[in-house]
């Protein structure tokens, strides 16, 4: 009787070891990846924070039916700009070892989904600015060669973190590309190869 309920034990703890599937370590390498990935999530995150804040700004000024000036969009450029560039030096500061910037919340991103954020900017900024362009403001180039360098040296700064990166985004910015043409955005274009 004895060894029937020791045979069954034994049974049922051989069961349980043999149907489990051992989870497979992460290699350094890919846990750096990992961190990489959320730590580049988390600066786009951030700048689509900032933007979101200033397009709505210069969408509502278009839509205001008063004459749209350079001067009245000049601060709002300006601030579009200094966002880009904020996220530019966060992504250089990754690119050079200083981990100190904040991860996204999400958990096993991928260069698809940086790809989709960085798709998402690019796409929000030129749905904003091309209404803008076609109204034919007076200086208006000047202003958005600003945001030509600016967001190029966020994509610039993607690719350097995460090769290949920019062929996913071209793929998703498609529809736009006309948009960046007529804006002058020739940098960005370039960038993304289209």
């Amino acid at each position: 009787m004895f060894a029937l309920r020791f045979a069954s034990l034994f049974l049922a703890a051989s069961t349980a070891l043999v149907s489990a599937v051992p989870t497979p370590i992460p290699t350094p390498a890919e846990l750096e990846k990992r961190a990489s990935i959320a730590k580049i999530t988390g600066v786009l995150n951030t700048l689509e924070g900032s933007v979101s804040g200033i397009l709505p700004q210069i969408d509502s000024l278009v839509a205001s039916g008063t004459a749209v000036t350079a001067g009245a969009l000049s601060p709002l450029i300006f601030e579009l700009s200094t966002a880009l560039n904020t996220a530019t030096t966060a992504l250089a500061l990754l690119s050079i070892g200083l981990r100190d910037l904040p991860d996204s919340p999400e958990r096993r991103q991928t260069a698809q989904d940086v790809a989709d954020l960085a798709a998402g900017l690019v796409t929000d900024i030129a749905d904003t600015l091309g209404p803008v362009e076609a109204l034919g403001v007076a200086g208006l180039a000047g202003l958005l060669g600003t945001v030509d360098t600016a967001l190029n040296g966020v994509l610039v700064g993607l690719n350097g973190l995460l090769a290949g990166v920019l062929t996913l985004v071209a793929g998703l910015v498609g529809p736009v590309a006309g948009i960046l043409g007529s804006l002058g955005l020739g940098a960005v274009l370039g960038s993304l190869g289209l």
